[in-house]
């Protein structure tokens, strides 16, 4: 299947809701936003989420329906402004192993050079091997672990910090 990337507008909110709160709500351990905190955000705020100033949202689609998500931030202060961070993966399920993640990952690394940043840097899941495997297969190297960053019913789990060289 052909896909298209491209950088989310607020004319796709209603689409990026659904999305997010579908990747939220069917996998909590992977994100450090909860879906009963999301749930409860306005189509509003939604909408402004996609004009943040700093932040990019790339959406990945088939035809014209939204089914893959990825954030980029770069950052902005005189002693960060080299790196910027990959966030909020995510790929409906019926399109997983299909090419969309390798591309998505692809487009943020694209921006992020682009935007002049010197590394990459984002966090997964310990035990999310499918996408450990993606970020290795993109070139990141992980660097850390974060012992118990997230908390689910009473559930810790860890995350790898990894990151990418673009110079």
């Amino acid at each position: 299947m052909q896909y298209t990337i491209r950088i989310l507008t607020p004319d796709d909110a209603v689409a990026f809701r659904r999305v997010r709160l579908d990747a939220l709500r069917l996998h909590p351990e992977a994100f450090l936003s909860a879906y009963e905190d999301e749930v409860q955000l306005s189509l509003e705020q939604f909408t402004e989420r996609l004009t943040t100033p700093g932040v990019t949202r790339f959406g990945g689609f088939a035809g014209e329906e939204l089914v893959g998500l990825v954030g980029l931030n770069c950052r902005t202060g005189a002693k960060e402004r080299h790196k910027a961070h990959l966030f909020s993966m995510y790929v409906d399920a019926a399109h997983r192993s299909s090419g969309l993640s390798s591309q998505l990952v692809t487009s943020v690394i694209d921006a992020a050079r682009a935007a002049h940043a010197s590394v990459l840097q984002l966090s997964v899941t310990v035990g999310n091997a499918p996408a450990q495997r993606l970020y290795r297969r993109k070139g990141f190297v992980p660097y850390g672990i974060e012992q118990r960053a997230l908390r689910i019913a009473g559930r810790f789990y860890d995350e790898e910090l990894m990151a990418l060289d673009l110079d």
